[in-house]
């Protein structure tokens, strides 16, 4: 699931409402027998219902609890109303304004030391800070919750609930052994207390998990429980979540058809609730239908109606994904310009969210988290330890000076040596460099010089015997002689192998037409031999490269198509080629399984591909594709 209405749904108790309006009703009925807190609680509640049914009465109620709560300055009054504010704004997709009220509520909370409650606000500003794509602050504030829970008496469903929200964050950042590692500690605590809102929802984010482990069955499987058991629960409201994550396990099967109906019945219903994030991600994935089943226009035209709420309301990974989109739609109907131009912006808001740091520093957080509590046992022990050496450091003072002064003249000297040995190996390292340049430089003339000699020389002998051969073999009239039928066979099969191998040293097309045709000709010989479909990009390419960067992308190609062939088990591959102001961006996507980094950076092809940038400015980014396989992205400056 996308965005996480049904972790909404755990964070506040689990109140959904009804079929019918009995619980609504009934409260609203009953408010002339209320008064002072009670009122104020019931006025909550009643706008928590509203809001599944009409959200200006939602609003109004949430603030009639808030002005009596201000009225007889009853503060944990005042941070439910703040607390109960947030969560309609949440529901309408106004998530500045949502977190506004939520650290309202904190900030009262804290002030009245209500442990659970400051958890509470945690977990939903947590929220928050994850469907706005800030994931540090989201991670951060979910490990703060989840402390305060496991250190106090609450209900169970409590650490389930954080747990699964971690695993929400983990897998925008596509460590999916990590997600499914939280969701089923958060199961177990379910099924443990026989708790079926959390087994269903719970249930229905593996059936997540597993679409991006590309187990489409067993997604389709976990997601058709989960879709059930909403229904039978009387949540049917969720059961659209569960048709979007059926229909893209669907789509990736072929049955594009089945998808369709459950993305258009999916959107109809969210379009109805005025449930804007779910809609944009519920036209995104009809959008990616129609491109699969080759209806542009119509992809188009829904792309661009989610690039327009993505920037209205702040969407930044549904951006990227529109982006990415709209890229590839125009240039399927030839509109090269605007693809162009979708694929720089692409570029710049996923270089943005997605930065290593950013990567890093959540994993940090986790590390912090389980840390914590055997710090504090150690803290003690530091303590004593540390008040004894002070005691200590009086008499121990004159021999520090002694050693300080000796340890001076020992860094020193080191200081001294260690900066003449990084000298010394930075010369290494530069004359390393420019000898591995004169060698790449030797083998191109080498390469260059033997397939001149190959197709100029031998292959044209060749061609010349066939042809006398024919001629002889003809006035002798033997030409239908079986033994004469294999020479001749032979000769061409021989003068094909060495077309070929002289094809594969220096190709003609890049000498005499440029990269751009050798690329699609290299492309057309390799992929399509092998049933793996392809599709070749360029854009403002009017003029030649200089010849060693056109080089240096040849080879890099050569070698990253004979790596897809062996490893990546793809069923298709992107190129896309890039001319921009500052630099030359060259892409190339697979939607195979996946990059191992530690293999890839040991690996020789990796180091020939990191050599050759080296002569030219140049830098790669082996990386996990937005959607699925390996993304390479290289850059070469001007």
């Amino acid at each position: 699931m996308k965005r996480y209405i049904l972790i909404f749904l755990i964070s506040f108790s689990f109140h959904i409402v009804s079929q019918e309006n009995s619980k609504l009703d009934s409260l609203k009925n009953n408010l002339s027998k209320f008064t002072d807190t009670l009122l104020i609680d019931a006025l909550d509640e009643i706008s928590w219902e509203y809001k599944y049914v009409n959200m200006d009465s939602a609003f109004a109620y949430s603030k009639k609890a808030l002005n009596l709560s201000k009225k007889i300055n009853f503060k944990k009054g005042i941070a439910n109303s703040y607390n109960t504010l947030g969560s309609n704004f949440e529901y309408i997709s106004k998530l500045d304004s949502a977190l506004f009220y939520y650290e309202k509520s904190l900030s009262i909370k804290e002030d009245i030391k209500d442990a659970i409650g400051i958890a509470n606000s945690l977990n939903n500003i947590g929220i928050i800070y994850d469907e706005k794509g800030d994931y540090i602050n989201a991670l951060e504030t979910y490990f703060k919750a989840l402390k305060i829970y496991e250190n106090n008496t609450t209900s169970f469903d409590k650490v389930p609930m954080v747990l699964v929200n971690i695993g929400i964050v983990y897998k925008k950042q596509k460590e999916f052994k990590k997600v499914l590692e939280y969701y089923q500690k958060a199961l177990k605590i379910y099924k443990e207390n026989n708790y079926d809102v959390g087994i269903v929802i719970t249930t229905g984010n593996i059936g997540g998990v597993l679409l991006k482990l590309k187990l489409y069955e067993e997604s389709v499987n976990y997601s058709t429980e989960a879709k059930k058991m909403y229904s039978d629960l009387g949540y049917k409201r969720y059961v659209p979540y569960m048709n979007i994550q059926i229909a893209n396990a669907k789509d990736s099967l072929g049955y594009y058809t089945e998808s369709r109906s459950l993305y258009l019945e999916s959107i109809r219903i969210f379009e109805k609730e005025n449930n804007i994030y779910e809609l944009a991600d519920a036209t995104i994935g009809l959008s990616n239908n129609y491109l699969k089943s080759n209806q542009f226009s119509k992809s188009k035209k829904e792309a661009e109606k989610v690039l327009k709420l993505a920037i209205e309301n702040n969407f930044n990974e549904i951006k990227i994904r529109a982006l990415q989109l709209l890229a590839k739609v125009n240039f399927k109907l030839k509109n090269y310009k605007n693809a162009y131009l979708n694929a720089l912006e692409y570029n710049k808001v996923k270089d943005t969210i997605f930065e290593n740091e950013k990567t890093k520093a959540i994993l940090e957080l986790e590390t912090k988290y389980q840390t914590e509590k055997k710090e504090k046992e150690l803290l003690k022990t530091r303590t004593e330890k540390a008040e004894t050496e002070l005691k200590l450091s009086k008499t121990r003072s004159w021999i520090f000076i002694l050693i300080g002064g000796l340890l001076i003249a020992v860094i020193l000297f080191f200081a001294i040596n260690q900066r003449n040995k990084r000298k010394a190996e930075q010369q290494i390292t530069q004359e390393k460099e420019r000898g591995f340049k004169a060698i790449i430089d030797a083998q191109e003339q080498e390469r260059s010089k033997i397939a001149r000699e190959l197709h100029d020389g031998v292959v044209q002998q060749i061609g010349s015997i066939i042809l006398k051969s024919r001629n002889v073999f003809k006035k002798k009239e033997i030409e239908e002689d079986k033994e004469v039928k294999e020479i001749l066979t032979r000769l061409n099969n021989s003068s094909e192998d060495l077309r070929n191998i002289s094809h594969q040293m220096m190709p003609r097309a890049l000498s005499e037409l440029g990269l751009v045709a050798a690329i699609d000709d290299l492309l057309k010989g390799s992929l399509a031999y092998v049933n793996i479909n392809y599709s070749f990009e360029h854009f403002n390419l009017k003029e030649r490269l200089q010849e060693k960067i056109e080089i240096t992308l040849y080879r890099i190609t050569q070698e990253l198509v004979n790596n897809i062939i062996k490893h990546s088990k793809a069923t298709s591959v992107s190129v896309q080629l890039i001319n921009s102001a500052d630099h030359i961006i060259f892409i190339v996507e697979d939607d195979g399984i996946g990059i191992d980094h530690k293999k890839s950076k040991k690996g020789m092809g990796f180091s020939n591909i990191k050599s050759r940038l080296e002569i030219v400015n140049g830098e790669a980014n082996f990386d996990k594709s937005p959607e699925k396989g390996t993304l390479v992205t290289i850059k070469i400056k001007k």
